[in-house]
């Protein structure tokens, strides 16, 4: 019992508190009551006296809102009519400033046509029966003429042709040096841009991009035909380079007037060793060949590119954008038909000179196609979106070419394959014929232009077919392998004309170390034989140890005088009788005799190349010496003669000092 009065005093004591509490809220809760009174009374008083200004202010507003758009009319109309006064007095006041043109000032002159479009504008509106309205047009048709008439005298005073110095900084120029061409000066630029802006954007008059286009196309003619000026700069080379005429007469069906006896050099420069490939032109009788005015060519269609690519800026900062084709197709069609004229006479001269067998003149052509090739990228974006049909005529001089180098290439193989000269020309010593020489001198030209080179051949022809560097390689390669196929067939014939078989050894011999050794100390050369034949190199080393033991067929006379079948027994080699002396001395006789006419035709004959003489040189006597020597030794000792001077000519020393002298009268 005493637990539960004590909890229920903890209660009633709890009770007491919380209601101490609930009677302090309630004060609180009584007086923010009133303070919302007293600021909801504040509120309402606030907002009925912003009411009774509100109702007292805005009559007023209203009252001078009116006033103020009252006054501005009154001002408008007061400008309106100044304007429409001035539009009545207009032609008065600028009449003399009007017909005196621009002077100069064409962006004040352009400010007075404005303020006469206004006043005919006005006039057309408003008053079409009014005086001033066919003087305003009277004058203002005047304006035009002479703004015109300004725009193309400040475009013909100032375009001239560029300086024939400058076109020819171009011509030797490389991409990265290229120089910015400034055709017209800066103020006279912004005048014509002006001008033409106004007549052509806001006037609609074309009238003056057929003015420009026609001066400015005459000043890119006039710059290009100072190019061919006799006597000016580029036109030189041209003169410098003519076609050669004499050159390659073999391969026109004509003799030459001199054999060339050493296709490999001469003298003692030749024993030094392997010349550059220019040297070997030379050796062969044959010097720089370039088509009649290819060089002047190549020049003009660099020269012809930068032009255009100047042109198209200058037009870029004058003429208006939407008429920039139009403007363009006009302005290059002259020069383009004077570049182009150009271009099929190159073509044309080329048909010619390859019609009568001049194959070198191809090499200009193949230097033209490189750089057309180079330029065209840069023509393509010169004329893009404006002059597509230019374009395609330089893609179609280029396909011309192409189709002509391969058919010129094809044509060189077949020619070179059935050149009937057999005899006419046949070089009397066995050296390097002028066939071989004149060949090997014309495919390392071609090496020059080697991919393009693969891409023509196996392209045949057809300019849309795009190739990787892979296919050109291999191309070309084949294509110089069938040069060399072709050669080698010519080369064989050649020889079976030789009466003498060991001659034609010789020959064959001579040429195919030419071939060789050209091709091998070519860098290009043999890396793109070998994309063909894998094993070139050994080939034509086989071809040359098998005319070799042919020539050394030619000593077959030799051996059997020195063969030892006698039946001389080493007693009686001392002393042989009657019929052994007889057989000794006819055997050192016909030795002596044979050896004789050896080192005489020998003599005749030739090997220019050093190392391939001395070869040789030593082959027969390897083949020779042993022999000798011991047939020497077992019978040189006999008495079987009372005058050996007369049969022992030839100590084994002798006679290796004798073959060492073949073909030396040949190697001087």
């Amino acid at each position: 019992m005493e637990g539960v009065a004590e909890k229920k005093r903890e209660v009633e004591e709890k009770l007491r508190q919380d209601e101490k509490v609930v009677d302090v809220l309630r004060e609180s809760l009584e007086k923010s009551d009133n303070v919302t009174k007293g600021m909801v009374t504040i509120l309402e008083s606030f907002a009925n006296r912003l009411q009774k200004m509100d109702q007292t202010i805005q009559p007023l507003y209203r009252q001078t809102l009116k006033l103020t758009r009252l006054q501005t009319n009154v001002e408008n109309s007061l400008i309106e009519l100044d304007r429409i006064i001035g539009f009545h007095h207009m032609a008065d006041d600028i009449e003399g400033r009007i017909r005196e043109g621009p002077s100069g000032n064409i962006e004040g002159y352009l400010k007075l046509l404005e303020r006469l479009e206004s006043a005919l504008s006005f006039f057309n509106t408003n008053n079409t029966n009014s005086i001033e309205l066919p003087r305003l047009n009277a004058l203002y048709d005047d304006g035009m003429e002479t703004l015109t008439k300004d725009f193309l005298n400040l475009l013909k005073h100032d375009s001239k042709p560029v300086p024939i110095q400058v076109l020819n900084d171009i011509a030797s120029e490389s991409p990265e040096e290229s120089q910015h061409l400034e055709h017209l000066p800066e103020r006279t630029m912004r005048d014509l841009q002006a001008i033409a802006n106004y007549l052509v954007i806001k006037r609609e008059n074309t009238d003056i991009t057929g003015v420009y286009a026609q001066i400015r196309s005459n000043q890119l003619g006039r710059s290009l035909s100072s190019l061919k000026e006799p006597g000016q700069g580029a036109s030189q080379l041209s003169a410098t380079t003519p076609l050669r005429k004499a050159s390659f007469a073999f391969l026109k069906g004509q003799t030459p007037k001199k054999n060339v006896k050493r296709g490999e050099g001469a003298g003692k420069k030749e024993r030094e060793g392997p010349r550059p490939s220019a040297t070997v032109a030379s050796e062969g009788g044959l010097s720089e060949v370039q088509l009649e005015g290819s060089s002047l060519f190549i020049i003009m269609a660099k020269v012809f590119l930068r032009l255009l690519q100047s042109e198209v800026q200058l037009m870029e900062q004058i003429v208006p954008k939407q008429h920039h084709s139009h403007v363009l197709c006009q302005l290059i069609k002259q020069p383009m038909d004077y570049f182009m004229m150009d271009a099929d006479g190159i073509l044309q001269k080329a048909r010619k000179c390859i019609a009568r067998h001049d194959y070198p003149a191809v090499i200009s052509v193949f230097k033209i196609m490189k750089h057309m090739h180079t330029l065209l990228p840069e023509y393509q974006a010169a004329l893009e979106n404006m002059d597509t049909a230019s374009y395609n005529r330089l893609v179609e001089f280029i396909g011309h070419l192409e189709k002509l180098t391969h058919k010129t290439l094809e044509d060189y193989v077949l020619f070179i394959r059935g050149d009937p000269e057999k005899q006419s020309n046949l070089p009397k010593d066995g050296t390097v014929h002028e066939l071989t020489s004149s060949t090997m001198w014309f495919t390392e030209q071609l090496l020059d232009y080697h991919s393009l080179l693969g891409e023509v051949y196996l392209k045949q022809g057809s300019y849309h077919i795009v190739l990787t560097k892979d296919e050109e390689s291999k191309s070309a390669g084949q294509y110089l392998s069938r040069v060399l196929d072709a050669l080698n067939i010519n080369l064989k014939n050649k020889a079976d004309a030789y009466e003498s078989p060991v001659l034609g050894a010789l020959f064959l011999m001579n040429n195919y170390h030419f071939i060789l050794k050209i091709f091998t100390r070519n860098t290009t050369m043999q890396p793109l034989l070998e994309r063909a034949v894998s094993d070139i190199e050994q080939h034509y080393a086989d071809l040359i140890e098998y005319e070799m033991k042919s020539y050394q067929k030619g000593f077959a006379k030799l051996i059997p005088f020195l063969g030892q079948e006698m039946s001389i027994s080493g007693s009686q080699a001392d002393k042989p009788n009657k019929a052994q002396k007889a057989l000794l001395k006819e055997k050192f006789k016909g030795f002596n005799t044979e050896l004789e006419e050896l080192c005489r035709v020998h003599g005749q004959y030739s090997i220019p190349d050093s190392r391939l003489r001395q070869r040789v040189r030593e082959d027969n006597i390897e083949l020779l010496e042993p022999l000798y020597s011991e047939f020497f030794r077992v019978y040189g000792q006999s008495k079987f003669t009372s005058k050996p001077e007369k049969y022992l000519k030839y100590t084994p020393q002798k006679l290796e000092e004798a073959l060492n002298k073949f073909f030396d009268n040949g190697a001087t």
